[in-house]
Protein backbone atom coordinates (compact mmCIF):
# COMPACT_ATOMS: atom_id res chain seq x y z
CA UNK A 1 0.00 0.00 0.00
CA UNK A 2 1.36 3.33 -1.13
CA UNK A 3 2.20 6.09 1.66
CA UNK A 4 -0.64 8.65 0.82
CA UNK A 5 -3.18 5.44 0.43
CA UNK A 6 -2.69 4.17 4.18
CA UNK A 7 -2.61 7.54 5.67
CA UNK A 8 -6.14 8.39 3.59
CA UNK A 9 -7.45 5.42 5.31
CA UNK A 10 -5.96 5.75 8.78
CA UNK A 11 -7.06 9.37 8.75
CA UNK A 12 -10.90 7.96 7.86
CA UNK A 13 -11.34 6.06 10.73
CA UNK A 14 -12.92 8.71 13.71
CA UNK A 15 -10.98 7.88 17.08
CA UNK A 16 -11.47 10.55 20.06
CA UNK A 17 -9.67 9.99 23.02
CA UNK A 18 -10.97 7.95 24.93
CA UNK A 19 -13.43 6.08 22.11
CA UNK A 20 -10.65 5.05 19.23
CA UNK A 21 -11.66 1.29 18.71
CA UNK A 22 -12.75 2.36 14.94
CA UNK A 23 -9.03 3.05 14.48
CA UNK A 24 -7.64 0.29 16.63
CA UNK A 25 -10.08 -2.61 15.14
CA UNK A 26 -8.34 -1.29 11.63
CA UNK A 27 -4.99 -1.22 12.91
CA UNK A 28 -4.99 -4.68 14.51
CA UNK A 29 -5.92 -5.70 10.57
CA UNK A 30 -2.55 -4.56 9.45
CA UNK A 31 -0.44 -4.99 12.10
CA UNK A 32 -1.13 -8.81 12.20
CA UNK A 33 0.31 -9.28 8.65
CA UNK A 34 3.72 -8.63 9.94
CA UNK A 35 3.35 -9.68 14.09
CA UNK A 36 3.48 -12.83 15.44
CA UNK A 37 1.01 -11.49 18.26
CA UNK A 38 -1.61 -8.68 18.49
CA UNK A 39 -4.10 -7.93 20.80
CA UNK A 40 -5.80 -4.64 22.58
CA UNK A 41 -4.93 -4.47 26.09
CA UNK A 42 -7.81 -2.80 28.89
CA UNK A 43 -6.97 0.94 27.88
CA UNK A 44 -7.46 -0.28 24.64
CA UNK A 45 -3.75 -0.01 22.88
CA UNK A 46 -2.74 -2.21 20.36
CA UNK A 47 -0.30 -3.99 21.03
CA UNK A 48 1.79 -6.70 18.23
CA UNK A 49 4.51 -8.50 18.91
CA UNK A 50 7.38 -9.84 16.57
CA UNK A 51 9.21 -12.86 17.96
CA UNK A 52 12.91 -12.21 18.54
CA UNK A 53 15.16 -15.43 16.92
CA UNK A 54 17.53 -15.32 20.65
CA UNK A 55 16.87 -18.85 21.99
CA UNK A 56 14.99 -18.46 25.78
CA UNK A 57 18.66 -19.04 27.17
CA UNK A 58 19.81 -16.34 25.26
CA UNK A 59 19.41 -12.78 26.56
CA UNK A 60 16.58 -11.03 24.65
CA UNK A 61 15.69 -7.20 25.12
CA UNK A 62 12.58 -5.53 24.08
CA UNK A 63 12.67 -2.89 21.72
CA UNK A 64 8.95 -1.21 22.02
CA UNK A 65 7.95 1.34 18.98
CA UNK A 66 4.54 3.52 19.48
CA UNK A 67 2.60 6.11 17.85
CA UNK A 68 -0.85 7.67 19.62
CA UNK A 69 -3.86 6.46 17.70
CA UNK A 70 -6.44 9.25 19.48
CA UNK A 71 -7.34 12.48 18.06
CA UNK A 72 -8.44 15.73 19.59
CA UNK A 73 -12.78 16.28 19.41
CA UNK A 74 -15.68 17.13 21.86
CA UNK A 75 -18.19 15.74 23.94
CA UNK A 76 -21.95 16.89 23.76
CA UNK A 77 -22.37 18.62 27.33
CA UNK A 78 -25.94 19.42 26.64
CA UNK A 79 -28.87 20.05 24.20
CA UNK A 80 -30.90 22.88 24.56
CA UNK A 81 -34.51 23.79 24.56
CA UNK A 82 -33.86 24.92 20.88
CA UNK A 83 -32.70 21.80 19.89
CA UNK A 84 -28.75 23.23 20.01
CA UNK A 85 -26.07 21.10 20.95
CA UNK A 86 -23.39 22.65 23.66
CA UNK A 87 -20.11 20.64 23.98
CA UNK A 88 -16.60 20.57 25.66
CA UNK A 89 -13.32 19.64 24.30
CA UNK A 90 -11.43 16.91 24.12
CA UNK A 91 -7.57 17.83 24.22
CA UNK A 92 -5.96 20.86 22.83
CA UNK A 93 -8.08 22.92 20.56
CA UNK A 94 -7.76 26.40 19.62
CA UNK A 95 -11.26 28.06 20.29
CA UNK A 96 -10.80 30.64 17.61
CA UNK A 97 -10.62 27.91 14.56
CA UNK A 98 -14.28 26.75 15.32
CA UNK A 99 -17.07 28.98 14.63
CA UNK A 100 -18.42 28.00 10.75
CA UNK A 101 -16.58 24.04 11.44
CA UNK A 102 -18.82 21.53 9.79
CA UNK A 103 -18.75 18.41 12.44
CA UNK A 104 -19.88 14.84 13.05
CA UNK A 105 -21.82 13.90 16.00
CA UNK A 106 -21.33 10.28 16.88
CA UNK A 107 -24.38 9.45 18.47
CA UNK A 108 -26.42 6.36 17.66
CA UNK A 109 -26.49 7.59 14.17
CA UNK A 110 -23.88 9.95 12.79
CA UNK A 111 -25.88 13.25 12.72
CA UNK A 112 -23.66 16.00 10.61
CA UNK A 113 -23.51 19.62 12.59
CA UNK A 114 -22.23 23.37 12.10
CA UNK A 115 -20.44 25.44 15.02
CA UNK A 116 -22.16 28.64 15.25
CA UNK A 117 -21.40 31.88 16.67
CA UNK A 118 -23.28 33.31 19.47
CA UNK A 119 -26.51 34.57 18.91
CA UNK A 120 -25.96 37.61 19.52
CA UNK A 121 -22.86 38.18 18.16
CA UNK A 122 -20.37 37.50 21.19
CA UNK A 123 -16.84 38.46 21.96
CA UNK A 124 -14.45 38.61 18.76
CA UNK A 125 -13.07 35.63 20.13
CA UNK A 126 -15.95 33.57 22.27
CA UNK A 127 -15.67 30.63 24.59
CA UNK A 128 -16.19 27.34 24.00
CA UNK A 129 -18.78 28.06 26.33
CA UNK A 130 -20.64 30.52 24.20
CA UNK A 131 -21.06 28.27 20.79
CA UNK A 132 -23.59 25.37 19.57
CA UNK A 133 -23.75 23.24 17.19
CA UNK A 134 -27.04 23.31 14.87
CA UNK A 135 -28.37 20.44 13.40
CA UNK A 136 -31.65 21.25 11.81
CA UNK A 137 -33.10 18.90 14.43
CA UNK A 138 -35.77 19.80 17.31
CA UNK A 139 -34.81 18.78 20.56
CA UNK A 140 -36.88 15.64 20.87
CA UNK A 141 -35.61 14.62 17.70
CA UNK A 142 -32.28 15.16 18.89
CA UNK A 143 -32.39 13.49 21.70
CA UNK A 144 -33.27 10.27 20.46
CA UNK A 145 -30.61 9.96 18.55
CA UNK A 146 -27.77 11.75 20.66
CA UNK A 147 -27.50 11.35 24.33
CA UNK A 148 -24.98 13.27 26.66
CA UNK A 149 -21.48 12.51 26.20
CA UNK A 150 -21.40 11.04 22.90
CA UNK A 151 -18.32 12.05 20.35
CA UNK A 152 -18.18 14.91 18.07
CA UNK A 153 -15.60 15.17 15.56
CA UNK A 154 -14.14 17.28 13.14
CA UNK A 155 -15.97 17.11 9.52
CA UNK A 156 -13.00 16.62 7.00
CA UNK A 157 -12.05 14.98 3.64
CA UNK A 158 -8.58 13.50 2.76
CA UNK A 159 -7.14 16.20 0.08
CA UNK A 160 -4.61 15.64 -1.92
CA UNK A 161 -2.30 18.44 -2.46
CA UNK A 162 0.47 18.96 -4.89
CA UNK A 163 3.98 17.96 -4.40
CA UNK A 164 3.09 15.17 -2.41
CA UNK A 165 1.30 17.24 0.57
CA UNK A 166 -1.87 15.84 2.33
CA UNK A 167 -4.66 17.93 4.32
CA UNK A 168 -6.74 16.02 6.50
CA UNK A 169 -8.16 16.28 10.18
CA UNK A 170 -6.26 13.76 12.63
CA UNK A 171 -2.79 13.57 10.81
CA UNK A 172 -1.50 13.83 14.30
CA UNK A 173 -0.78 11.04 14.89
CA UNK A 174 -1.88 8.85 11.77
CA UNK A 175 1.32 9.90 10.21
CA UNK A 176 2.88 8.29 12.68
CA UNK A 177 0.68 5.12 12.81
CA UNK A 178 2.06 4.68 8.93
CA UNK A 179 5.12 5.29 9.67
CA UNK A 180 5.36 2.54 12.14
CA UNK A 181 3.33 0.07 9.59
CA UNK A 182 5.44 0.78 7.17
CA UNK A 183 8.65 0.35 8.63
CA UNK A 184 6.99 -3.31 9.91
CA UNK A 185 7.85 -5.02 7.02
CA UNK A 186 11.18 -4.40 6.54
CA UNK A 187 11.71 -5.30 10.70
CA UNK A 188 9.88 -8.39 10.17
CA UNK A 189 11.95 -9.39 7.15
CA UNK A 190 15.39 -8.73 9.29
CA UNK A 191 14.73 -11.87 11.76
CA UNK A 192 16.02 -9.83 14.90
CA UNK A 193 17.50 -11.80 17.88
CA UNK A 194 14.91 -9.17 20.52
CA UNK A 195 11.73 -9.00 20.65
CA UNK A 196 10.33 -6.37 19.05
CA UNK A 197 6.80 -4.66 20.42
CA UNK A 198 4.62 -2.03 17.79
CA UNK A 199 2.05 0.26 20.57
CA UNK A 200 -0.65 2.24 19.18
CA UNK A 201 -1.70 3.90 22.45
CA UNK A 202 -4.87 5.58 23.34
CA UNK A 203 -5.58 9.04 25.16
CA UNK A 204 -2.28 11.04 24.29
CA UNK A 205 -4.29 14.24 23.83
CA UNK A 206 -6.14 13.91 27.40
CA UNK A 207 -2.83 12.94 29.27
CA UNK A 208 -0.26 10.29 27.61
CA UNK A 209 -2.65 8.23 29.53
CA UNK A 210 -2.16 4.40 27.63
CA UNK A 211 1.66 5.40 26.86
CA UNK A 212 2.19 4.95 30.80
CA UNK A 213 0.09 1.70 30.77
CA UNK A 214 1.40 -0.01 28.12
CA UNK A 215 5.03 0.67 28.67
CA UNK A 216 4.22 -0.69 32.41
CA UNK A 217 2.78 -4.10 30.91
CA UNK A 218 5.84 -4.28 28.58
CA UNK A 219 8.64 -3.26 30.38
CA UNK A 220 11.03 -2.44 27.34
CA UNK A 221 14.67 -1.66 27.26
CA UNK A 222 13.93 0.97 24.51
CA UNK A 223 11.52 2.91 23.40
CA UNK A 224 11.11 4.90 19.81
CA UNK A 225 8.16 6.82 19.89
CA UNK A 226 6.62 8.33 16.65
CA UNK A 227 4.82 11.57 16.64
CA UNK A 228 4.38 14.79 14.97
CA UNK A 229 6.00 18.19 15.17
CA UNK A 230 5.03 21.63 14.67
CA UNK A 231 5.69 22.52 10.89
CA UNK A 232 6.05 25.99 9.45
CA UNK A 233 3.11 28.57 8.70
CA UNK A 234 3.19 32.37 7.25
CA UNK A 235 2.93 33.15 10.83
CA UNK A 236 5.48 31.01 12.34
CA UNK A 237 8.64 32.57 14.39
CA UNK A 238 12.21 31.68 13.39
CA UNK A 239 12.98 29.16 15.89
CA UNK A 240 14.57 25.92 16.00
CA UNK A 241 11.20 24.67 17.26
CA UNK A 242 9.35 24.68 13.68
CA UNK A 243 10.41 22.61 10.72
CA UNK A 244 9.41 23.01 7.05
CA UNK A 245 7.65 20.53 5.33
CA UNK A 246 9.57 18.39 3.34
CA UNK A 247 12.74 18.53 6.37
CA UNK A 248 12.55 14.70 6.60
CA UNK A 249 12.71 13.15 9.52
CA UNK A 250 12.98 15.17 12.85
CA UNK A 251 15.20 13.64 15.56
CA UNK A 252 14.74 14.95 19.33
CA UNK A 253 18.10 16.29 21.53
CA UNK A 254 16.84 16.51 25.34
CA UNK A 255 16.57 15.34 28.68
CA UNK A 256 13.55 13.59 27.21
CA UNK A 257 15.82 11.05 24.69
CA UNK A 258 18.91 8.93 25.54
CA UNK A 259 21.75 11.03 25.22
CA UNK A 260 23.98 8.23 23.55
CA UNK A 261 21.03 6.80 21.41
CA UNK A 262 20.05 9.71 20.50
CA UNK A 263 23.20 10.69 18.56
CA UNK A 264 23.28 7.27 17.37
CA UNK A 265 20.17 7.85 15.92
CA UNK A 266 21.50 10.83 13.89
CA UNK A 267 24.37 8.61 12.49
CA UNK A 268 22.45 5.86 11.36
CA UNK A 269 20.05 8.75 9.52
CA UNK A 270 23.41 10.04 7.89
CA UNK A 271 24.76 6.55 7.26
CA UNK A 272 21.74 5.88 5.74
CA UNK A 273 21.34 8.96 3.01
CA UNK A 274 18.06 9.77 5.74
CA UNK A 275 16.78 13.38 5.38
CA UNK A 276 16.24 14.47 8.55
CA UNK A 277 16.76 17.48 11.02
CA UNK A 278 17.26 17.69 14.88
CA UNK A 279 14.88 19.19 17.46
CA UNK A 280 15.83 20.61 20.92
CA UNK A 281 13.52 20.36 23.86
CA UNK A 282 15.15 21.49 27.48
CA UNK A 283 12.45 19.91 29.27
CA UNK A 284 8.94 18.12 28.28
CA UNK A 285 8.53 17.03 24.62
CA UNK A 286 5.02 17.55 24.77
CA UNK A 287 4.91 13.77 23.67
CA UNK A 288 4.42 10.45 24.86
CA UNK A 289 7.77 10.07 25.35
CA UNK A 290 7.50 11.70 28.69
CA UNK A 291 5.38 9.71 29.85
CA UNK A 292 6.95 6.16 28.64
CA UNK A 293 10.75 7.48 29.92
CA UNK A 294 9.68 7.38 33.80
CA UNK A 295 7.63 4.32 33.92
CA UNK A 296 9.02 1.44 36.22
CA UNK A 297 12.75 1.35 36.38
CA UNK A 298 12.61 3.70 33.56
CA UNK A 299 13.16 3.51 29.86
CA UNK A 300 15.56 4.74 27.70
CA UNK A 301 13.56 6.46 24.93
CA UNK A 302 14.33 7.89 21.31
CA UNK A 303 11.72 10.42 19.80
CA UNK A 304 11.46 10.97 15.72
CA UNK A 305 8.54 13.13 14.80
CA UNK A 306 7.16 14.36 11.23
CA UNK A 307 6.61 18.12 10.34
CA UNK A 308 3.08 18.79 10.62
CA UNK A 309 1.08 22.33 9.81
CA UNK A 310 -2.26 23.40 11.39
CA UNK A 311 -2.21 21.15 14.07
CA UNK A 312 -5.18 20.30 15.66
CA UNK A 313 -7.31 21.47 13.19
CA UNK A 314 -9.71 19.88 10.48
CA UNK A 315 -6.69 21.11 7.48
CA UNK A 316 -3.32 19.86 9.22
CA UNK A 317 -0.63 19.16 6.44
CA UNK A 318 2.29 17.11 5.82
CA UNK A 319 4.11 16.08 3.40
CA UNK A 320 4.35 11.90 2.45
CA UNK A 321 8.28 12.03 2.06
CA UNK A 322 8.48 13.16 5.50
CA UNK A 323 6.50 10.16 6.42
CA UNK A 324 8.71 7.73 4.71
CA UNK A 325 11.94 9.18 5.73
CA UNK A 326 10.62 8.53 9.18
CA UNK A 327 9.96 5.07 8.38
CA UNK A 328 13.17 4.71 6.69
CA UNK A 329 14.35 5.73 10.19
CA UNK A 330 12.22 3.45 12.43
CA UNK A 331 13.19 0.25 10.74
CA UNK A 332 17.05 1.34 10.43
CA UNK A 333 17.18 2.31 14.52
CA UNK A 334 15.24 -0.98 15.40
CA UNK A 335 17.93 -3.19 13.36
CA UNK A 336 20.82 -1.71 14.81
CA UNK A 337 19.94 -1.58 18.28
CA UNK A 338 18.57 -5.14 18.08
CA UNK A 339 22.45 -6.01 17.22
Amino acid sequence: MKTAELITELTEKYGVSGHESAVSDFAVEIISKYCDETNIDNMGNVIGKITGTSSENEEKQKIMIEAHMDQVGFLVSEITEDGEIKFVAVGGIDVRILPGLRVKINGNKQIPGVIMVPKDGGEKNAAIEELRIYTGLQKESLESMVKIGDHIVFDYEVTHLLCDNICSGSLDNRSGMSAIIMALKKIKESALKNDVYVVFSTQEEVGLRGAFTSTYGIEPDLAIVVDVTHGTTVDSKDDCGVFELGSGAIILRGPNVDYDKALKLIDLAEENEINHKIEVAGGASGTTAWAIQTVGKGVQVLLISIPLRYMHTNVEVLKTSDVENVSDLVAAAVKHFSI
